[in-house]
């Protein structure tokens, strides 16, 4: 059984493995390397939860991304009451 990592682990796991950009939610869209994406336009490939060990409320997800056209890459957010609601939004229609 693998132990769990850490976010920054995983994060960095996933740029090993091609999904280097770093996506921000701004605006209504994700962003990255200049580029703004709908959701129409990026595809939740996997989901990670993570929670932290002193503390049940620091509770977050790294989303691994991809663009269709071709970007990869990574964005977290909380879970829980430390969610960001629009993010979240965001994202419950891209993986639709």
């Amino acid at each position: 059984m693998e132990a769990m990592k850490t976010v920054s682990q995983k994060i960095e796991e996933l740029k090993n493995t091609g999904y280097k950009e770093d996506f921000y939610f701004e605006d209504g869209k994700l962003k990255a390397g200049g580029s703004a994406y709908g959701a129409s336009e990026v595809e939740i490939e996997k989901e990670f939860r993570f929670e932290g060990k002193s503390n049940p409320d620091d509770l977050s997800i790294v989303y691994q991304i991809a663009a269709k056209d071709g970007t990869k890459g990574t964005i977290v957010d909380g879970f829980g009451p430390t969610a960001n609601q629009e993010l979240a939004q965001f994202l419950l229609k891209a993986d639709s």
